[in-house]
């Protein structure tokens, strides 16, 4: 008795290759989705910096002769290679001694906000 040959007949070779196909586009669609999840992920934390830093250097200011701080001032700075443009809102509160400090930042000057952070600074 001979063995018959066993393989792959050329439906299911090429039903493999459609799976594998359809297993490689998904890891694709996912690799691509990852990196642009890190893309805005690392925008949004440079820009959280930048937000914090300005409200630092408003900190920073609370005792000199600059009281109280400006309101819609804005500036730009650059970190991590690129250039950020910041605006600080100030609203006035119940106790004269103290203003709320909202600093907004953009990518571009006239682009959508990207992080917005505020706090209380008080005269020294």
């Amino acid at each position: 008795m001979v063995a018959a040959n066993r393989g792959f007949t050329l439906v299911e070779t090429m039903f493999a290759l459609v799976i594998f196909s359809i297993a490689a586009l998904a890891a694709l669609n996912v690799a691509t989705e990852q990196l642009r999840s890190t893309s805005i992920l690392e925008t949004r934390y440079f820009a959280q910096q930048v937000a914090s830093n300005r409200l630092a250097q408003v900190h920073g200011n609370s005792d000199k002769e600059d009281w109280p701080p400006k309101n819609e001032k804005t500036g730009s700075v650059e970190m991590a290679g690129k250039q950020w443009f910041w605006e600080q809102r100030v609203l006035e509160t119940v106790t004269d001694d103290l203003r709320e400090v909202t600093v907004m930042v953009r990518e571009r000057e006239d682009g959508p906000v990207v992080a917005e952070l505020s706090s209380y600074v008080g005269r020294r």
